[in-house]
């Protein structure tokens, strides 16, 4: 057949006519696909369950890329006799009917362990039993390409393989954030306090605190093989405890985890699985994966996978086009350039319907590409923002981006052109005098302890670019806001500075107008144990964009150079355009834009899930709200109630947990660590060291002597918290003093995917 025209450009002759420049154009990894059906998980539970239940009904093979994959996380039947849900007892099972399971995992190093070398042993050790599927395990290094990286790829120091999906008999596939990992599976409801029964010692996770307990005599069995009478033998039981203690559901709070993840049924589930057999080939039989056997036209027969595999060039029974994209190097390219050839079968996607015209265009084009990096995750988001007519949403756990320097001189750690996008979209509104409103959630702070360089620079930049950099978002705003008043205003030369600017607003009464344009927030929770009160932060994990409810992009990627410039972590994602009820929608203001079926209900059931109005089990945290809090529409997210009622309901959160809990992040916090100092018990003062292990300490005026009084917290934080929304505090540690040490020899790590381990084999996110 000729080239697709709803595809993605290839050469001069063939287009893209499905709606807006949505889709990754210039260099994509993979064309769109048509007729998918696309389901999107707000939480661990359910993801784990539906990946769960695939695996079950798996006929001929699995594949599992992960950065981290613990093999004793539990995916469904949580809190059951037996544990029938870890990922150990499915594998096996499934290799018992005859399915091959391929697990691509990062080799990860030392100082930011992901077990993998555990997880490797213990799946080879799987007892193969009488069943006639198989099991193996390939530890991927990033391939960046980067000189000063090959020198170092036995220890992939710098940079990680990254992606994290699962592809079932190549008909369905999942995506997006979620590692099949501890702490990620959860609820609509975030609870803080720890259930034992649901969250097995490594389960029960959380990086900001140290653990403070020993093991029961109940949780040691379950780390023995004893435990498990009735497995196979040789099935590993619970990993102990890595720093040999776990978290004391007394006093301490696990960490709440907020992800998104995408099922795909349909054509596009193709590229997940050409793009796995490109990365193991790519590395097996060489280097550190000497070892390992590469993916085999042979082995794929036996396990009958042309029998199950979809046709990516004939439309599925959905009702949306979908585009996987990669982030992927030069060197990556090159080495799945030999991939590529006519002797390989089925990653050519004419595998099914030969054309030996088209191959040769699409072999021709990515010879072409190879010499440059892959960035279509990027290359997407830009396209995405640079199209919006109304609104955008952002779920990320970074936001580093280029933003000019700080107050101390120090550039930006980063370069990728996202806040720029940002900016200029909002920019145009400014000029144009229409309405716009860019949302943007994430965690207060990175993963980690706020005493370790990684956490502090990380969280020192995502501050620098929302507000606080020279080339801030916000200062970007408040440049264009002047720039369109200052002939009315009589100003006849631009300031020179940001605060020059900002005087300029201030005395015109627009010293806050740029929140008529930026809503930027973090998720919290409280609980209540025999002992206390606690709180801890909602870890947004999401790698999510929506723009106008029409498009959404789920992933990997975050936003930082590592996983958008291609140079670093291999990333993939997936960018939905669904055609079922688009339709002109109102957001608010009078504004109308074409919205879509997946990526509204998408956001809109977000909104709903942070609010409160889906939580979904009993807990002692945020309760269920009955309807949507008073002045919010969450059907017009751009009416001026929508955005001054989100602020307002997210600002009286934010207050409420300050008064009562000091390490909660303030704006009235001097330095990033100010409410460490108040919280924990001194370690060391000269280094800035607390004892994390403690219970932590409330707001005087909530304290008996050194008890806690329960009552009165819990009375204040029931009667004031709704949702799980709270206000970021943009002016956290803007008195640092210096701009916060990069982890000592890795500089780039101030835009690290994952934090720095202060333990040797911990569990990152």
């Amino acid at each position: 057949m000729p080239i697709d025209k709803y595809t993605a450009q290839l050469t001069v002759n063939t287009i893209t006519s499905v709606t807006r420049q949505y889709f990754d154009t210039e260099q994509p990894f993979a064309f769109p696909r048509i007729g998918n059906e696309c389901r999107a998980y707000l939480n661990g539970r359910d993801y784990m369950a539906a990946v769960a239940k695939a695996i079950r009904e798996a006929k001929s093979f699995v594949l599992i890329a992960d950065w981290q994959c613990d093999i004793d996380v539990e995916l469904d039947h949580r809190g059951e006799p037996g544990h029938p849900g870890r990922l150990s007892e499915l594998v096996y099972q499934a290799t018992q009917r005859g399915v091959h399971v391929k697990f691509m995992l990062y080799d990860s190093v030392m100082v930011a362990s992901t077990n993998d070398d555990v997880s490797q042993d213990l799946l080879n050790a799987i007892p193969k039993g009488n069943g006639k599927g198989s099991i193996e395990v390939l530890l991927a290094n990033p391939n960046t390409g980067r000189p000063y990286v090959r020198k170092l790829d036995n220890l992939n120091v710098f940079f990680s393989h990254h992606q994290k999906f699962v592809v079932v008999d190549g008909m369905v596939a999942f995506l997006g954030g979620l590692d099949i990992a501890y702490g990620r599976w959860d609820t609509n409801a975030f609870n803080v306090v720890i259930d034992p029964t649901k969250r097995v010692i490594n389960d029960a996770y959380n990086m900001q605190i140290e653990p403070a307990r020993l093991m029961t005599s109940v949780e040691e069995v379950l780390t023995k093989p004893e435990g498990f009478p009735n497995s196979p033998k040789g099935c590993p039981p619970f990993h102990p405890p890595y720093k040999g203690k776990v978290f004391d559901e007394r006093f301490q709070p696990r960490q709440p985890w907020q992800d998104v993840a995408l099922h795909i049924k349909g054509p596009a589930v193709y590229d997940v699985f050409v793009n796995f057999v490109l990365r193991w080939n790519s590395f097996a039989g060489s280097g550190t994966n000497g070892f390992d056997n590469p993916m085999a036209s042979t082995w794929f027969e036996r396990a009958r996978g042309q029998d199950y595999l979809v046709d990516p060039l004939a439309s599925g029974d959905g009702s949306a086009t979908v585009q996987i994209s990669r982030s992927a190097s030069s060197a990556q390219l090159l080495d799945e350039l030999r991939l590529w050839g006519d002797r390989y079968k089925y990653i050519h996607d004419d595998w099914k319907q030969p054309s030996v015209e088209r191959r040769k265009k699409v072999q021709k084009a990515r010879e072409a590409w190879a010499s440059t990096h892959q960035t279509s995750i990027k290359d997407a988001m830009i396209n995405c923002i640079a199209s919006a007519q109304a609104m955008i949403y952002i779920e990320n756990q970074f936001f580093i981006s280029e933003c000019g320097s700080d107050a101390y001189g120090t550039k930006s750690p980063a370069n990728n052109e996202i806040l720029s996008a940002l900016a200029n979209a909002i920019a145009r509104a400014v000029y144009a005098g229409k309405p716009f409103h860019v949302y943007i959630v994430l965690p207060v702070q990175p993963e980690g302890k706020l005493e370790e360089d990684a956490a502090k620079s990380q969280a020192w930049w995502a501050l620098q670019g929302i507000k606080r950099g020279s080339n801030s978002l916000i200062s970007r705003i408040n440049a264009a806001i002047f720039n369109k008043h200052m002939k009315a205003w009589g100003v006849m030369r631009e300031p020179e500075t940001n605060s020059g600017i900002f005087d300029i607003l201030q005395r015109h009464g627009m010293a806050e107008e740029w929140r008529n344009y930026l809503t930027v927030l973090n998720l919290r929770n409280f609980g209540r144990t025999s002992t206390n009160v606690i709180t801890e932060m909602i870890y947004v994990h999401s790698k999510l964009l929506i723009v106008d409810d029409a498009v959404a992009i789920i992933g990997s990627a975050n936003i930082n150079d590592r996983s958008l410039n291609g140079d670093g972590d291999t990333e993939l994602a997936a960018i939905v355009v669904d055609t079922a009820n688009a339709s002109m929608t109102d957001m608010g203001q009078g504004v109308k834009v074409t919205t879509r079926n997946f990526a509204r209900e998408l956001r809109i059931n977000l909104w709903k899930k942070h609010l409160g109005m889906l939580v979904d089990e009993t807990t002692t945290g945020v309760q269920k709200e009955s309807d949507v809090p008073s002045g919010i529409d969450i059907e017009k997210p751009l009416s001026r109630e929508s955005v001054n009622g989100m602020l307002a309901l997210a600002r009286k959160n934010a207050l409420t947990y300050q008064k009562i809990f000091p390490q909660v992040p303030s704006n009235s916090h001097r330095t990033l660590t100010a409410g460490l100092s108040l919280a924990y018990p001194v370690l060391n003062a000269k280094k800035g060291k607390y004892d994390l292990s403690k219970p932590a300490l409330l707001a005087p005026a909530f304290m008996n002597g050194n008890k806690p009084k329960i009552e009165e917290a819990y009375k204040e934080l029931r009667a004031n918290i709704h949702g799980f929304f709270v206000e970021m505090p943009l002016d956290w540690g803007s008195q640092e003093g210096a701009t916060p040490n990069p982890p000592v020899g890795r500089p780039k790590m101030i835009a690290a995917t994952h934090n720095s381990a202060t333990w040797p084999t911990e569990a990152r996110a």
